[in-house]
């Protein structure tokens, strides 16, 4: 079987001006106010948002898959009426409730997978044994993604065990594959400004609708 040409990555712009360590606390500060923020007036600007900061992380926005998550989360929740009788579609009634209770799962799901797209990166270290376990995970996590499209259908296994074998060759797989190196180039400025950007952007959402109320 011939190998099919590999895509080439796109370049991750976020590197260049953030350290990764930066990037990773500070979306892991972002997530508690993130699920607590109810109105989708703040959360549906605040999922484009993370997921513009995931495109320019490098990573590959599929939306089509992230609309049908969402449509089938709110699916789900409307076979329990929850609230007033918008419509009905056959045997299901579509309440105001039920509705709003899925769409703002589902969107909190979908800013949750952003947020992790442009807050981790491979190049992630973290201290102890724990924390290299946890690197190579995220960098083996995205190579597989990555290696998705040159797996066929029509021969799965095999072209999955290329994809597995160029990622834990029989030697050397304590270590992971080179990446290539981008070269940091933030300043301590940037790197504040991006802070207080987030923070105010989800932090500052939540108490100010939390007050408004």
């Amino acid at each position: 079987m011939k190998n099919k040409k590999v895509q080439p990555r796109r370049r991750d712009s976020l590197a260049l001006l953030l350290s990764p360590s930066l990037r990773f606390w500070t979306g892991m500060a972002l997530i508690p106010g993130f699920f607590m923020i109810e109105s989708l007036k703040v959360k549906v600007p605040l999922v484009l948002f993370f997921a513009l900061l995931a495109y320019l992380a490098g990573k590959k926005i599929r939306f089509l898959y992230f609309f049908f998550l969402i449509g089938s989360i709110t699916f789900f929740h409307l076979l329990t009426p929850v609230g007033r009788i918008l419509m009905e579609i056959g045997p299901i009634k579509v309440t105001s409730g039920a509705l709003l209770t899925g769409l703002t799962k589902g969107l909190s799901l979908c800013g949750l997978v952003f947020l992790s797209l442009f807050s981790v990166t491979p190049d992630l270290k973290l201290p102890g044994k724990l924390g290299g376990l946890l690197a190579r995970t995220f960098y083996y996590f995205e190579e597989i993604l990555n290696g998705r499209k040159r797996i066929s259908p029509r021969d799965f296994i095999g072209s999955l065990d290329l994809v597995l074998l160029e990622l834990f060759p029989p030697e050397g797989m304590d270590d992971p594959p080179q990446r290539e190196v981008i070269e940091f180039r933030g300043s301590r400025l940037v790197s504040t400004l991006y802070v207080l950007l987030l923070f105010i952007s989800v932090w500052g959402s939540y108490f100010w609708f939390t007050l408004m109320s």
